[in-house]
């Protein structure tokens, strides 16, 4: 199932497989002025390049090696020969040898399984930066989702186009492999961009996304408050999840527990682990003041203060 969209000079090309007529999960490939940031799932490949027949594609970027956003790469590849791949540093191994992401059965199902590619150049090699003829295009180092993870933003017009980045809603389960700490940062420094317009690997397209941005920051800060909070009380992990979402998530069954809610609170728990006790420090007029937690110290003094 594909589904096209424009957004002024951008193709939004919208992939998923689909389940008695309905898409089971959308993945997003973008097209700009001959750039195509991403290639879609393996599974639908071949009705991407159909809808590209009416477009030229000289430059294609990966923005991480997920199967459902390099899937389509290698029918890419051979359609278009002349046409520059550039990808992370670290995505290049696994763009080459897919097997490396060891798919469990769902994600074979439901993207397909990627052929391998070569002669893909890293990133560094344009020292971060995409051209067209109209836009520019700089590499932003954006790990959590995954290690690898990148996003792309052209300043003069403030377009983040995010990949896995930025994720809407809130989240109740997550892979084991994501790193909480990576994903807020992450999302700290997409917010420091102020992008006017947020384009994502869901095809969900933003306008003024700083709200939206916060809002996640704020959640996911706010769950590992909690997950503190209730690993304090003395819960265990699978106690907690209890507490926080009542019952783990239909996707835990269908992803036969790579994502869950147990895996949300181990990312929680893992990012306490660095800022936990929570310090903030508030300087005015030459003073500090420092709360760890909940008490606030002032400088000269050692009794904490409401």
């Amino acid at each position: 199932m594909i589904h096209v969209e424009k957004h002024g000079p951008i193709v939004a090309i919208r992939m998923a497989r689909a389940l008695l007529g309905r898409p089971l999960y959308w993945t997003t490939a973008y097209w700009i002025d001959g750039l195509l940031i991403d290639t879609g799932p393996s599974c639908a490949a071949t009705e991407l390049l159909h809808t590209l027949e009416a477009v030229h594609v000289d430059q294609i970027v990966i923005t991480h090696a997920h199967e459902d956003h390099f899937g389509g790469l290698h029918a890419l590849k051979e359609r278009y020969p002349q046409a520059k791949v550039y990808a992370p540093w670290r995505s290049i191994s696994t763009l080459e040898e897919p097997k490396r992401l060891q798919m469990q059965l769902y994600r074979r199902l439901l993207w397909g399984t990627p052929e391998g590619v070569t002669d893909v150049l890293p990133l560094d090699e344009i020292d971060d930066l995409l051209c067209t003829p109209d836009f520019h295009f700089r590499v932003v180092e954006t790990p959590g989702h995954s290690l690898d993870h990148i996003c792309l933003y052209e300043p003069t017009l403030r377009w983040l186009f995010s990949g896995d980045a930025f994720i809407g809603g809130s989240d109740e389960a997550w892979a084991s492999e994501f790193n909480m700490f990576g994903i807020v940062s992450s999302l700290r420094t997409i917010a420091g961009l102020r992008p006017q317009r947020l384009f994502t690997g869901s095809g969900t397209v933003y306008r003024t996304p700083l709200p939206e941005i916060h809002q996640k920051i704020r959640y996911l800060i706010g769950l590992a408050r909690d997950v503190a909070r209730l690993e304090g009380a003395g819960l265990s992990v699978a106690e907690i999840a209890v507490c926080l979402f009542k019952e783990e998530p239909r996707i835990t069954f269908w992803t036969r527990g790579h994502f869950s809610a147990a895996n949300l609170v181990e990312a929680c728990r893992s990012y306490n682990a660095i800022f936990s006790p929570i310090v903030e420090l508030d300087v005015d007029d030459g003073t500090i003041d420092l709360r760890v937690d909940d008490q606030l110290y002032h400088t000269g003094g050692s009794s904490p203060q409401s």
